[in-house]
């Protein structure tokens, strides 16, 4: 369909203000004088028999514009025709990572931040990643019939990238070469608690293939869980309930929704980086351990994913009982069975795991006072097929976020912290070309970087959505007041962010779950964190169908939300670049940190916990980060008078940036030392899933659990953890004061 040039509006993406002081106006007022400036300097050319030395001398001096106007420029500059093209040039091809099409990607990526001006570089690594050789599903039926399953996405005939012959078929990477056959049992989404169900109806998963929904949780943790559970293999497929508008709304190209033969493809491996470099950088002379070596956690069985239409078949063979009503689809089926069998699930599968290069790509702007302090931007470039939403909506918009800032340069601008932005690859297969990274940088990155803002899947539908660690909070909202909602024009994203909450303030969620690059910055490093998007729900995710063709459609006809995107995400890092004082507000977290312990009180009351389990220490640590709060808000007022590039505000600015470095420890979390954050981090059994506090979240789920000793010994182990969180803040606070102990 035609693209509505964004070029050809002329006015910038921010709501109308009459007002003469407001921010806009004074935009106004600044390309008003720089007009007139370059007027007078023609007329002077012209009338006054000047030399040509006295002339170019003339023109090199410029007014005095401000940090804030050439923010306001960056805002006047957003293009969604420029986006567009960047994302058709991307799309083209089907680009996983290690593949030639994905390296091409990485060249385009590469020039158009040359073309810019940034400094632009790039990094390879050496990793392990998995590719199918061969796959097959068949049913046998009682009576002896064998049904050859499909497992191939259907073409559309009006959309030519679903006939790309190169789309990689449809798999799980990761999973272990198997044949096996069994019969099958339906476990609902995968989770403990279904399993749970299952067993109070007699039912177990032992030495079966388990059948299971996407949706609830991470699909690697659908097949750790099955296999706790004596399961020999997994299928997974996406439910009409949950990808196929319930089967009421038509399917793409038609509308939005996944159509019966799609396929949602993914890694199943639950830990971040090179499998076989874990905690250490994959660089060329580096450590490898074995494919075999068990500590790699690589998966223990074979998994594939399905379709609809597949899963109908196998379902429709079902005998056993009738699954509770809640476990209920949209599948064409006279009922949801729990199985087993009678019939028998035969599933091959062969895997290439083979050594690959991977390349992650740079751009960099120097800052003028600080250029060893770093605010980073970030965004992943290979996709399982086509990556339109998934996630090159989000590289498209970086792209011209480069371009943008390259205009800002030519016009005398420089931030004075740098800027660099960030193309990972191979972020499909478990975050590896951001965890390598930070992993080869940790320490650089530990005393430097300022902030890492993250872009996934720019672009789902209408909607702005936030997650970032709690400092950031106010700031972020803030910026969303200068920046219009492409879907409700003359409000701005705040007032219908704000609007769509019950609360009528902005629902903002944490940082805390493994599903993108901003884990290895955040839960590993403890740098501060954001990831933007639009929309809520994407149901193409990981398909065929995840094309420039479904984005023009129904993702963003306009490309008027990757624009409003870009304006978010560049505004973000231009002010945190510029800032005099960082706009790092802890009382939010403190807040924030009250509130989960209120939770946590609430599950020890609800499982009992013996007496001397207390959260008193958790009480005292938040009230100390308070205290610190106090006194670092009432000294950065006293500094703001101060010129920038002092001393004083350096340092003030370093505690802030430290303070939440302070939330990690060096040994990790129980089970899990990669994950140094102590307050943020994935589930043990939901990786998608943010955990407050998850170092005692999981251990008070172990000590109650069904298999759970119930010994005094758990409970004391519950304790520890709490002292540990406590330090941690404690150490927070103590950042904040900036003064030794």
């Amino acid at each position: 369909m035609g693209l509505l040039k964004y070029s050809l509006r002329e006015e910038p993406l921010l709501v109308q203000d009459p007002n003469p002081s407001s921010p806009r106006w004074t935009l106004y007022r600044s390309k008003l004088f720089c007009g007139i400036y370059t007027a007078f300097l023609l007329a002077a050319a012209v009338l006054v028999p000047v030399s040509a030395q006295m002339l170019h001398a003339l023109i090199k001096v410029k007014p005095n514009i401000s940090a804030e106007d050439y923010h306001r420029l960056f805002l006047n500059m957003g293009r969604n025709d420029t986006i567009a093209q960047h994302l058709k040039v991307i799309t083209k091809e089907p680009h996983v990572a290690g593949t030639p099409e994905n390296f091409a990607t990485a060249d385009y990526v590469l020039s158009t931040f040359q073309k810019s001006g940034l400094d632009a570089h790039y990094t390879d690594y050496k990793v392990l990643l998995t590719y199918p050789l061969s796959r097959s599903l068949s049913l046998t039926l009682p009576q002896g019939e064998v049904i050859q399953l499909k497992l191939k996405e259907q073409e559309i005939e009006s959309d030519p990238s679903t006939k790309n012959a190169k789309v990689i078929p449809t798999f799980h990477a990761y999973s272990p070469s198997a044949d096996i056959s069994a019969e099958v049992v339906f476990v609902n989404y995968g989770t403990e608690e279904d399993y749970s169900t299952l067993r109070d109806k007699g039912l177990d998963a032992k030495g079966a293939i388990v059948i299971a929904k996407y949706g609830r949780i991470f699909r690697g943790d659908i097949v750790d869980i099955a296999a706790g559970a004596g399961a020999v293999g997994v299928i997974i497929y996406s439910d009409p309930q949950d990808y196929g508008g319930n089967r009421t709304q038509g399917y793409y190209p038609d509308s939005r929704w996944l159509p019966p033969s799609g396929v949602q493809r993914g890694s199943i491996f639950g830990e971040n980086g090179d499998p076989l470099t874990p905690g250490w950088p994959s660089l060329p002379d580096s450590e490898r351990l074995s494919v075999d070596d068990p500590r790699t956690k690589l998966p223990t069985i074979p998994s594939i994913p399905i379709s609809a239409e597949d899963a109908t078949t196998i379902m429709k063979s079902f005998d056993g009982p009738i699954a509770p009503a809640e476990w209920h689809g949209a599948l064409d089926l006279p009922a949801y069975r729990l199985g087993r069998g009678p019939s028998i699930l035969n599933l091959h599968y062969k895997s290439n795991h083979t050594i690959a290069p991977i390349r992650d790509v740079f751009g960099l702007i120097k800052g003028s006072e600080e250029p060893n302090r770093y605010v980073l931007l970030g965004n992943h470039r290979d996709a399982w097929t086509f990556g339109a939403c998934d996630p090159n909506g989000g590289t498209a918009t970086l792209l011209e976020i480069s371009q943008r800032l390259g205009k800002l340069l030519k016009q005398g601008w420089q931030p004075k912290r740098s800027i660099l932005l960030c193309n990972w690859d191979a972020e499909e297969y478990a975050l590896i070309g951001s965890t390598e990274w930070v992993e080869q940088n940790y320490d650089l990155l530990f005393s430097s970087a300022v902030a890492y803002l993250n872009v996934d899947e720019a672009v789902k539908g209408p909607g702005f959505m936030l997650q970032s660690t709690p400092q950031l909070d106010d700031f972020i909202q803030d910026i969303a007041k200068e920046v219009e909602d492409p879907d409700n024009p003359g409000k701005t994203i705040y007032e219908s962010w704000a609007s769509s909450s019950q609360d009528s303030r902005p629902s903002i969620n944490r940082l805390g779950g493994g599903g993108s690059d901003y884990a290895p910055f955040v839960q590993h490093a403890g740098i501060p964190g954001t990831d933007f998007t639009f929309g809520e729900d994407f149901p193409a995710y990981h398909s065929l169908y995840d094309d420039y063709m479904w984005m023009a459609k129904y993702g963003d006809p306009l490309f008027h939300r990757h624009v409003a995107l870009g304006a978010m995400w560049g505004l973000t890092a231009l002010k945190l670049a510029d800032a005099k004082v960082l706009p790092f507000n802890y009382a939010t977290y403190a807040d924030n940190l009250e509130l989960y312990v209120d939770t946590l009180e609430s599950q020890l009351s609800s499982a009992n916990a013996p007496s001397f389990v207390s959260t008193n220490p958790l009480h005292k640590s938040i009230s100390e980060l308070r205290k610190a709060v106090l006194q670092i808000k009432k000294k950065a007022q006293e500094l703001e008078a101060l010129e920038d590039g002092s001393a004083e505000l350096r340092s003030l600015n370093d505690h802030l940036v430290m303070a939440e470095r302070a939330f990690t420890d060096a040994d990790g979390l129980p089970g899990s030392p990669w994950y140094k954050h102590l307050v943020y981090g994935p589930s043990k059994i939901n990786k998608y899933g943010t955990t407050a506090f998850p170092g005692i979240s999981d251990l008070v789920a172990l000590v109650t659990g069904d298999e759970a000793n119930h010994s005094g010994d758990g409970w004391a182990d519950v304790q520890h953890q709490i002292w540990r969180v406590s330090r941690a803040i404690s150490r927070v606070a103590l950042v904040i004061h900036g003064e030794l102990s």
